[in-house]
Order: structure tokens, then sequence, then C-alpha cells
């Protein structure tokens, strides 16, 4: 009886351990964005939700300037009427001049640092001012920028050609031996905010880009995934155009042992449904099925192979090569691996199977 007394005793002390925060008390930040200046002067803004009932998706955007990242929150704090905190931010965006200059990886420290922010929090790149992004306005007017840009990021990942990134995937990639990574790109097209591409990085700095384009094939190199949008042209007179949604696709790689011709085969497997055909044909057609199911394997080949090719040629491998060939020769360097790469024999392979075609009479 005397130790269950103790332990609630213990309840208030624990209890009073926490610092609870009230909404209306504080500037809880959705979305970070950091541009740069001359003389390294960053720029930091804040975009914070207004929580108030006739205010639904109302939002404010603080900014502030200082000589570092993790600074400027101290000094928007200081001009404003609340502490700004970081808890609920979604997404961080970073422009691409900012990148060049400072490096990700100092970037990023900060916020792994950080212990208002969760790993998850999302990441991307801004093909021009962050600025610019964080104040257009969002088509959904229930719905402040953040959530927006956040959403979009997810709704390309979840649903699109977009691959998987968080900022504990992001830093588990870059961090290692070569740090090679990619986040998504983002820019502002027609006036309106859009995913164009993946940035790929190699030791702290953009190297390369994937276009929107490719970025079904890259997916499909770097996880397993569920949906997805591939559009190609047939090879017929009339060039047709087919758009093929996936259902399942993925990659598996076949490593050689040898040092002496060292080589890995990439199988690529997509099951899918045509979800667009401007074709008149029926597609219930078997030999019209299997004209478009090798049609699609030769155009995704093609593009994978050219996609690979770059990345050799410019020593970056994205897509994690080098643990997949690590766990079949356990003695290799990175260095060695530096030095094999770009000339490693590479073959990609692809299997496509529609499994639907819909009805068309």
């Amino acid at each position: 009886m005397k130790k269950l007394f103790l332990i609630i005793l213990t309840f208030p002390l624990l209890c009073s351990c926490a610092q609870p925060r009230v909404v209306d008390e504080v500037n809880m930040s959705q979305a970070i964005g950091y541009d740069i200046f001359k003389n390294d002067i960053v720029e930091g803004m804040f975009v914070i939700p207004i929580f108030q009932q006739d205010k639904i998706g109302k939002y404010q955007i603080l900014t502030g300037t200082s000589t570092t990242t993790s600074d400027v929150q101290a000094v928007v704090s200081k001009k404003a009427d609340k502490p700004v905190l970081l808890g609920q931010t979604r997404i961080v965006l970073f422009s691409e001049k900012i990148v060049h200059e400072i490096g990700v990886t100092e970037l990023t420290d900060y916020l792994y640092r950080e212990p208002q922010l969760g790993n998850r929090v999302m990441l991307a790149v801004v093909e021009g001012k962050v600025k610019d992004v964080i104040n257009t306005k969002p088509p959904n007017t229930n719905v402040n920028v953040g959530i927006f840009l956040s959403d979009l990021i997810n709704q390309q990942n979840e649903t699109g050609n977009g691959p998987d990134t968080n900022l504990h995937l992001f830093l588990g990639n870059a961090l290692e031996d070569g740090g090679d990574s990619y986040l998504p790109l983002i820019k502002i097209i027609n006036n309106e905010v859009a995913v164009s591409g993946v940035a790929l990085f190699h030791e702290n700095k953009i190297v390369s880009k994937v276009r929107t384009r490719d970025m079904f094939v890259f997916k499909t190199l770097v996880q397993s995934h569920r949906r997805g949008i591939y559009k190609f042209k047939l090879k017929d007179k009339k060039k047709s155009d087919i758009v093929v949604e996936s259902i399942r696709s993925g990659s598996s790689y076949e490593v050689s042992d040898s040092e002496r011709n060292p080589s890995i085969t990439i199988k690529l497997k997509i099951k899918g449904q045509i979800k667009e055909s401007m074709r008149s044909e029926n597609l219930t057609n078997r030999k019209m099925i299997k004209k478009i199911e090798q049609d699609m394997e030769d155009d995704l080949t093609r593009q994978a192979n050219r996609l690979i090719n770059d990345f050799q040629k410019k020593n970056i491998d994205p897509i994690g090569l080098k643990e997949k060939y690590h766990a079949k020769n356990k003695k290799m360097t990175y260095k060695q691996w530096k030095k094999i790469y770009p000339m490693m024999d590479i073959k990609v392979e692809t299997k496509v199977d529609i499994i639907q075609t819909g009805v068309s009479e």
C-alpha cells in the first residue's frame, strides 16, 4: 500500500515537467521556406494558420532574415506577437540557389537537431524563389498554402510518379559514403505551383534533375509502388498515344560477383491497366494488347537505360546500386565502387502485363 501511495504521489511531479502550449498563445508554423540574398543573408518564411472560427483557411506569413537558418526563427519570434514554434510543420522548402550556396547537409542538420520537428517532415527544392511559391494562393481557399504544398507532394508520392522521401529518408541516404539522394522539385508553371521533377544530390549539392517525363521510370527503379501514370506512343503509322495506369510496379536486381567484369541486371515489372487510348480499335483484341505491352516495354527500357547512363557519366547513384552490389561483394570499398561504377555493365529488362483494358464497343 505504501508503494502504491508513492507511485500516485509521483504523478503530479511527472505531469509538471510538461509545458503545455495553447494554440491561441503561439504562432504554430505549418510550412517553412528559405531563400538566400547577397552576402549570405538567409530569408526565412513561416506559414502560420489563424485559428479563428470565422477565418477558416486564413493564414499569415511571417518573415525574417539572418546569417543562419537556425537563427531566423528567433528573429521572427522577436518581432511577432507570439513565439514561433515548429511542432506542426509539414513541409520545408529550400530555393535551388540556397542549396547551391550553402549545401543541403548544412541546411538539414539544423532541422534534424530541432526537437520540435518530426523526422517525417517533407522537404522540397524550389526552382526559383521560395517567396513566390509561398505567396501563391492555393486553388482551395479552405486550406493555407502550407497544407496545400504538403498535400501536393504527398499526393504525387501516393497516387502519382513521385518517389517517397522525407527528412529521415533523405538524410539516411545523404549521409552515407557518396551522399546520393533526391528530393522533389516544385516550380510555378502558368501561375500555378506544380511538381516539376526530382532533384538529385551528390555530396551536398544538386548535380542533376529527373524531369516529369522520366519520373515514372525513376520511381520504379527506386521503390515498389502501386500507383502511377505512364504515357507513351505506339510504334504505328498514327503514333497513337497510350496512357497506362500502374497497378503494381517494381524492380529486382541480379548482381554478378565477378571482380573483373562487374555487372548488374535490373528487371522492371509493371502490371497495369489502359487508362486512355487514342486508337479506335477494340482493345480486347489480344494481338493489340501484345503490341501495346511490347512497345511499352521497349519505351521503358530505353528511358531507364538513358537515365542510368547519365547517372554513370556523372558518377551518381540515386537508385542505390552500390548497396545491392556490396551485398554480393562484401570486400568492396567505396573508393573501389567509385572507380568501377562508371564503366559497369548495367542492363535493363522490362516486363509489362496489361491485365485490364476496359470495354469498348
